[in-house]
């Protein structure tokens, strides 16, 4: 017996509707993040934190940051070159006021300005449409100024609602799991009021950056559109 999934799009996988999503951790673990998350963001909103001297990177952001910190996540690198180090950068599941889990992706960045002295912001990456991963952090000179911006590639699994069809003429409702994917630019926007480094994100439209599976991939396209740039020049 055939059976046909009617859906316009390739689809990764199928199933019939049904089931919910993960619920909430509770209890007394809930309740330890929620005071983790809190004094995390508290330190966001501080603006700055200090390191330790000989602390390493990993005790330094445990520390600090222990409910949303993992080694796995951790990048080290010169993004604004200075004279106290490189920029970290790890990432978690977005956190809203309540202290709840969101659907996005929040980007921690510090910055050594100072002597053991690192500003600290977060940048959001959005929902692409469902919980959105991060996929891989790099860098590049996307507009060829000489200053290097941050690259976010992410994805997420999405359910797109169909009919699938049996051989027996009959049919029921389905999903198909769409994966789809997203690249957002960030950049180094100088101090900020308080005399801290801060980045922002980079709003402009770059479509030949996006629905692209790799970092490798972003790159190549990334090197074919500024070439085709130097030609029309």
């Amino acid at each position: 017996m055939q059976t046909r999934l009617l859906f316009a799009l390739t689809f990764l996988g199928w199933f019939p509707a049904a089931a919910g999503r993960a619920q909430p951790v509770s209890g007394t673990a809930a309740a330890t993040f929620s005071q983790q998350y809190a004094a995390e963001n508290a330190l966001v909103r501080k603006g700055s934190v200090l390191r330790m001297p000989g602390e390493t990177d990993v005790a330094f952001l445990k520390r600090l940051f222990p409910g949303s910190f993992s080694v796995e996540s951790l990048v080290a690198y010169a993004w604004r070159p200075g004279a106290h180090g490189r920029q970290l950068l790890f990432s978690r599941r977005e956190v809203d006021q309540y202290q709840q889990e969101g659907e996005g992706t929040e980007l921690f960045v510090l910055d050594p300005f100072q002597p053991n002295t690192y500003a600290v912001q977060k940048l959001l990456l959005a929902p692409i449409g469902d919980i959105t991963n991060l996929s891989a952090l790099f860098f590049a000179d996307v507009d060829e100024d000489g200053q290097k911006e941050l690259l976010a590639l992410v994805y997420a699994e999405v359910q797109e609602a169909g009919t699938l069809e049996h051989g027996d003429g009959t049919t029921e409702q389905a999903y198909a799991r769409m994966s789809r994917r997203h690249t957002y630019v960030f950049r180094y926007a100088g101090l900020s009021r308080a005399g801290r480094p801060w980045y922002r994100a980079d709003a402009t439209p770059r479509p030949y950056l996006q629905g692209l599976p790799t970092a490798a991939a972003v790159r190549q396209a990334l090197v074919r559109h500024q070439a085709r740039g130097t030609h029309r020049k």
